[in-house]
């Protein structure tokens, strides 16, 4: 998928000011907010689970094991392994479900913009997931926040599965 990635705020899925005030983990009319105090491995994980479910529960049960949803949790995985390893304090996980596409947003409080590594893939072991997250989404940017920043990707949803047409024989 082509990727562009943009630093507009007006170009992303939601831009508030600051860190959302989501409490531990919530629905939200269009979607899914956790909040994490500390990003570890475990809440990266758990970040993961929360946006496959918020999918699945997004989709007819036909399509719950899409390629979509896997690659929009694989996206909000690395977003959050990012916060880990590049931002203190807490963070804040976002995915919405717009028509015809699924945004996930992830909030910290770092200032630095994401910057892809430009080392060739498979030079090396880590920095390389921005360039996953661009293969994944259609689109992805970041965007400054009164505590922060924001980094957002949107994935297309899969066109509803149609059932198979059968026959009538005469």
């Amino acid at each position: 998928m082509e990727s562009t990635t943009s630093t507009l705020a007006a170009e992303s899925p939601r831009h508030p000011a600051a860190l959302p005030d989501t409490g531990p983990a919530h629905a939200t009319a269009d979607g899914i907010a956790c909040t994490f105090t500390a990003v570890t491995p475990k809440t990266v994980h758990q970040a993961r689970r929360a946006v496959t479910a918020h999918c699945r529960a997004d989709l007819p049960a036909a399509d719950h094991e899409t390629e979509a949803a896997s690659d929009l949790a694989l996206i909000a995985d690395e977003l959050m392994a990012n916060v880990q390893r590049h931002a203190p304090g807490p963070a804040v996980l976002v995915v919405t479900s717009e028509p015809g596409c699924w945004a996930v947003l992830v909030f910290d409080t770092s200032r630095q913009e994401p910057v892809p590594d430009t080392a060739e893939p498979g030079k090396k072991e880590c920095g390389l997931g921005l360039h996953l997250v661009s293969r994944l989404s259609e689109s992805w940017g970041s965007f400054p926040t009164a505590s922060g920043k924001a980094v957002w990707a949107r994935c297309p949803k899969p066109a509803p599965a149609t059932a198979p047409q059968h026959l009538e024989q005469p």
